[in-house]
């Protein structure tokens, strides 16, 4: 019981249980059904939240190297603008569209990488490059307009049998288990924590630097560029301001789930939790008169004071 107690998943998820009973008390209705407690609300915050926390798992896993990415946003807009081009303008099939799509997330990475490990670039410069020439060809394909996806898509359709409303959840449930299992059990999962915790004693280890942190910001690309493909799929558009600004809600989420800013530490499942935490916030706050625009400085909040808490950890651990 001490153990689970002190698992930071574990208490990431008791601050997602108060939060919904938070909201369920302070919204509760004088009468008729309850506009937060319900299946219709809670699939919709399962369904965005999804879009976050498929890309919060890649950037955990940078933050745990030791690094950052801001490029995630800019990836899930390009990618909807690929997947757009390929399957409105060129007439491409969705599957074959969404493979393309993600071969903008892949680029991503070892373009980022390249321009770490290669070039010796600190992370925030090479991400934010990265972000500013990845939203720039989202503009220049669509000349500042947009790719109407759900007119080709037909109404109500399914994926295997599932509502596509349940597939963005299933996606991030199946993705985190699997990088979960990964991180904790194989080989490449305790090299990306080696690196983050002790570069060069990783390195005198026999740990190869340069690959471990390559595949890093590549897996966390193709992360983001799968949360484009769902992103473009449920809203049905293709546009290069999609997703602008969700760097800070992805980088939260990894964050408020345990990742440390120092390296070494962090969990995918903790991410994904923090994920839900910030849906939940942009779902219910705009229910309370007055609110709407207070979600930006609770995240923003949120993630000061975790990174303080944070540096406050590792200072009484040294």
């Amino acid at each position: 019981m001490t153990s689970i107690w002190r698992a930071r998943e574990f208490s990431t998820l008791v601050i997602l249980v108060l939060e919904v009973v938070f909201f369920t008390w302070y919204l509760w209705p004088e009468s008729g059904g309850h506009p937060f407690l319900n299946v219709g609300n809670a699939m919709l915050i399962l369904k965005y939240s999804s879009i976050y926390g498929i890309a919060a798992i890649g950037a955990a896993i940078v933050i745990i190297t030791g690094g950052i990415d801001l490029a995630s946003g800019a990836v899930i807009g390009l990618t909807s603008v690929v997947i757009g081009y390929f399957f409105v303008e060129a007439g491409w099939g969705l599957f074959p569209s969404a493979m393309m799509g993600l071969l903008v997330g892949l680029s991503a990475g070892l373009v980022s990488s390249w321009l770490i490990v290669g070039l010796k670039l600190p992370p925030f410069i090479a991400t934010l490059g990265v972000m500013g020439i990845w939203r720039g060809v989202g503009f220049i394909i669509t000349e500042a307009r947009f790719y109407d996806l759900s007119a080709r898509l037909p109404r109500n359709w399914t994926v295997a049998g599932v509502p596509i409303d349940w597939v963005p959840p299933i996606v991030m449930v199946v993705l985190v288990v699997v990088f979960q299992i990964v991180m904790k059990q194989f080989q490449w999962g305790r090299s990306i924590f080696a690196v983050g915790g002790n570069e060069m004693a990783a390195l005198f280890s026999g740990v190869r630097v340069g690959l471990v942190k390559t595949t890093a910001y590549v897996s966390a690309g193709l992360l983001a560029a799968t949360s484009g493909v769902v992103l473009a799929i449920v809203q049905g558009q293709g546009k290069a301001d999609l997703a602008n600004g969700y760097e800070l809600d992805i980088i939260a989420s990894a964050v408020v789930g345990g990742a440390s800013l120092s390296g070494g530490r962090g969990s995918v499942a903790g991410a994904v939790l923090g994920a839900l935490i910030f849906g939940v916030l942009r779902n219910a706050l705009p229910q309370i008169p007055g609110a709407t625009f207070y979600d930006r400085v609770i995240v923003g909040l949120a993630v000061i004071v975790i990174v303080v808490m944070d540096q406050v950890m590792v200072r009484k651990a040294r």
